[in-house]
């Protein structure tokens, strides 16, 4: 049997330690010892005073897993003894001396096809470029660098049009959760047994940079539906920006107000007047709550829509504004900032 140190963040980590906990609980029990580490949790929200946990703390905790703590690299060397540790979005590298510490050294889930997508956001980037093929690779850990492991093992996944990031999420959790519990069961993390083998990167390296806030925005002559709808499915709220006269704008110069955009959705079956362009909307003939927008291949509808400066407003209220909301412009029609 071995000790391990897990360490995790997020949801995607706490579906791989739910993975593995039937090796630490029940027969075949592989695991002796077994702790979580992550990060100290933040202040968030208003006057920073709610204390946010993160995921994979609460769902050790609620299944009598110990948490402990890992901020500064320093805190490494107050960790107990293990023989292999497992870093699952972690989020920071794990020391090199610690990982010399361990008889077995140290093994990720990332989930990508490695040698695509290494780095921050690999699941974004698989989404936002509409890739037809992903997946979930188990690695060892380098002791200096991200993602540059030695491959033990991997499964792919194709994603479904209508996939959206929690669902990839998800999907991939489960299945790289899977390969390491069979990885743990059979010793696959030990380079002396007979039989150890190490796998071929099966695709070009490539990095998955962190995602910009710039990237939520809309950009109307170019996105078309699925587009949309998936960056939404992707990112979240998404934004763009509608015309607007100041009171203190000289020679009617327009200025941009942002509009936020959430709970889009694809909505065709409503033809535009002839001349509309996309980014041109009207209040959603099925609800007035909602705002339908006109894109390049069809229509896209929003649900919840926020204007910088006047705060949440309905889709009837947006496609009949009041002379304050946009100083007399009633074009009705958003448009990209660039």
């Amino acid at each position: 049997m071995i000790r391990v140190g897990f360490f995790g963040a997020d949801e995607f980590s706490a579906g791989c330690l739910k993975a593995i906990l039937p090796l630490r609980f029940h027969t075949p029990k592989i695991i002796s010892h077994l702790d979580v580490i992550t990060r100290s949790p933040k202040l968030t929200g208003r006057g920073l005073q709610h204390l946010n946990e993160f995921p994979v703390a609460k769902f050790a905790s609620a299944n009598n897993v110990n948490v402990l703590r890992a901020e500064k690299n320093v805190d490494f060397g107050n960790l107990p003894d293990y023989d292999l540790c497992i870093a699952v979005s972690y989020g920071k590298l794990i020391p090199s001396s610690f990982l010399r510490s361990l008889p077995y050294g140290g093994l990720n889930v990332h989930p990508s096809l490695l040698s695509r997508y290494c780095g921050a956001a690999p699941l974004q980037r698989a989404l936002l470029n509409q890739d037809d093929v992903t997946g979930v690779t188990v690695q060892t850990l380098h002791p200096t660098e991200f993602d540059r492991g030695a491959i033990l093992a991997r499964d792919s996944y194709k994603i479904k049009p209508s996939e959206t990031y929690r669902s990839l999420a998800e999907e991939l959790s489960r299945r790289g959760g899977k390969l390491l519990y069979d990885i743990l069961l059979n010793r696959m993390y030990d380079c002396n047994i007979p039989g150890y083998i190490t796998l071929p990167p099966v695709l070009p390296l490539s990095y998955a940079k962190k995602v910009q806030p710039s990237e939520r925005q809309i950009n109307w002559s170019q996105y078309d539906t699925f587009k949309i709808v998936r960056n939404f499915n992707t990112l979240g709220q998404l934004y763009t920006f509608k015309r607007y006269k100041s009171r203190k704008s000289r020679n009617g110069e327009l200025k941009l107000r942002r509009v936020v955009l959430d709970d889009i959705r694809e909505a065709n079956g409503y033809s535009f007047s002839a001349g509309s362009i996309p980014g041109s909307f009207i209040v959603d003939p099925a609800n007035k709550q909602r705002l339908l927008i006109k894109t390049i291949d069809g229509n896209v509808s929003a649900g919840i829509i926020k204007v910088e400066s006047l705060g949440s407003v309905s889709g009837d209220r947006m496609s009949n504004p009041t002379k304050k909301m946009f100083g007399g412009i009633y074009d009705n029609v958003f448009v990209s900032d660039k």
